[in-house]
């Protein structure tokens, strides 16, 4: 074969070589695409939790289905509506209880502090008032989902019937881990529900975000379409973050009066001694009869 035939069949080789990638080299392809994709996700991934994490208030507005404390309480007669005594919260204004409780001989041996908003038990005897039930949780809490399904019934009861009011105040502990931020928008939605709904809605609505546990923190336009079945509009309120300043002085206040963890129960000033949270209906019955002595 003749140099020029040769070089002839070097250039021929050489284009189908180009047309015709090798299987390394499609390897290479492959890998650059899902290099490009995998960039893709990075990117809506930062957009998305910076999105659940813009700049919060230190301070913002009370709602009206909310007292001074961040507490929603409902009545046998609904869910109390403009009872704070500010419009406004704080969180470098934080209230501090001067009162303190003792624990069971089962529990610690130190006096320990009783959150604000609840009268010492032995005041809470004698006024006259259906027993005051007080719950700290966390809508991303196992252990709050543990107690909302073994006695979501009995509470429901209890409060229609006037032996009880429930408060429940929601707290944020686990964002600590939390990239979306889920306990503060879920707890920022409960207030923007609380607002629209009667009582029996709004104890659905709860009710179903602990359900949802285990499926993925759900995103703003989950939550709200879980609220529009029960009544209420909170697209808005959620999207503006509108009542994150109060779920912030909420936190922050119950860590500094002695709420470390949830949920933490309490009714008529003495903390329900759990763990087993199948217990609660006796011991809050134990309460309600003993008030009916008085």
């Amino acid at each position: 074969m003749s140099n020029d035939a040769r070089e002839k069949a070097r250039q021929i080789a050489a284009k189908q070589a180009r047309n015709n990638p090798t299987k390394s080299n499609r390897r290479l392809l492959q890998l650059g695409v899902l290099a490009v994709v995998l960039v893709a996700v990075i990117i809506v991934g930062f957009v998305f939790i910076n999105g659940q994490k813009q700049d919060i208030p230190k301070a913002g507005p009370v709602p009206a289905s909310a007292n001074e404390y961040g507490g929603i309480v409902i009545t046998k007669d609904g869910i109390v509506k403009n009872a704070s005594k500010q419009d406004q919260r704080d969180a470098d204004k934080l209230g501090t209880s001067d009162t303190s409780i003792t624990p069971s001989a089962s529990g610690s041996a130190t006096p320990e502090t009783l959150p604000l908003g609840i009268e010492k038990a032995e005041e809470a005897k004698k006024n006259g008032k259906p027993v005051h039930v007080v719950i700290f949780q966390d809508f991303n809490c196992h252990h709050c989902r543990d107690f909302e399904q073994a006695n979501y019934e009995i509470i429901k009861k209890l409060v229609e019937d006037g032996s009880i009011t429930v408060e429940y105040r929601n707290m944020i502990i686990l964002d600590r881990g939390s990239p979306t931020q889920y306990s503060a928008r879920t707890a920022n939605a409960a207030y923007a529900v609380a607002n629209q709904v009667s009582a029996d809605k709004y104890l659905e609505f709860q009710k179903e975000l602990f359900e949802r546990q285990g499926g993925g923190d759900l995103n703003n336009q989950q939550i709200a379409d879980i609220a529009a079945k029960y009544g209420a509009n909170i697209s808005s309120d959620l999207n503006d973050n509108k009542w994150r300043p109060l779920v912030n002085v909420v936190n922050e206040e119950s860590l500094k009066n002695g709420v470390h963890g949830t949920p933490a129960i309490y009714a008529d000033g003495e903390q329900f001694p759990g763990p087993k949270s199948e217990d609660f209906p006796k011991w809050v019955q134990g309460k309600i009869d003993a008030k009916k002595q008085q």
